[in-house]
């Protein structure tokens, strides 16, 4: 066995859209899927996926009678400082007065997630802080047309996390975290002729899928 060190080569957070669903036709290499249903017979979605489980198509996969997905829409705003994750399941005490020794029930995973963004980019007018500061506060953005646009306060997000997109040697393989989320907290510094990073925290919630890692090797260039 050749043991290699896992490192981080180009981390990133994305926002994602998912699209309407699809039931025919090939998928488009190189996009992320979220699996909706499975042929009962015939499925030619990769062996091991279940629904609500997100994959990267790296073939364009023709569906079969009876799968159906949603393509998801990413949008990477930055890379990650430093990012720290807390994950907690639930211990709930099902004891009974009689009994010997303590007994618990797995009960609800709370996942907190923190992290320093590098630097601030831009996708055409919209930042990674106008991102969070909007979902957290109000923010009015001036429109080409002269009219303002009115952000989403305390909507939920669909975030994309990528931990590590390097594993040393050539078997390189992008790990990714998908979550829904809520944006809790959220902040930003950066003086004159420096750069701008943003603090982001985000509390998982509800949606459409659960919150999931997942391992896939990368697409070549």
């Amino acid at each position: 066995m050749t043991v290699k060190r896992v490192i981080n080569e180009d981390t990133g957070i994305y926002f994602f859209e998912i699209g309407s669903e699809v039931a025919t036709g090939s998928l488009t290499a190189g996009t992320r899927y979220l699996v909706t249903a499975l042929a009962t017979s015939d499925s030619t979605i990769p062996n091991g996926l279940a629904v609500g489980d997100i994959f990267l198509a790296h073939t364009a996969i023709t569906l079969g009678s009876g799968d159906k997905v949603k393509p998801l829409t990413m949008t990477k705003f930055c890379g990650f400082q430093n990012i720290d994750g807390t994950f907690d399941k639930e211990q709930i005490d099902v004891t009974a007065i009689c009994d010997k020794t303590t007994t618990y029930r797995a009960g609800r995973l709370t996942v907190e997630l923190s992290g320093t963004l590098v630097v601030e980019t831009s996708t055409g007018e919209e930042t990674a802080t106008d991102v969070v500061m909007g979902n957290l506060i109000t923010l009015l953005s001036q429109q080409s047309d002269g009219t303002y646009e009115r952000s989403a306060v305390g909507a939920d997000v669909n975030v994309a996390i990528v931990l590590t997109e390097g594993i040393a040697g050539n078997d390189v393989k992008d790990l990714t975290l998908y979550t829904p989320a809520q944006i809790s907290s959220g902040g930003f510094s950066g003086g004159t002729n420096s750069a701008k990073t943003a603090d982001v925290s985000l509390s998982v919630t509800t949606g459409e899928f659960e919150p999931q890692f997942v391992k896939e090797n990368r697409i070549a260039a």
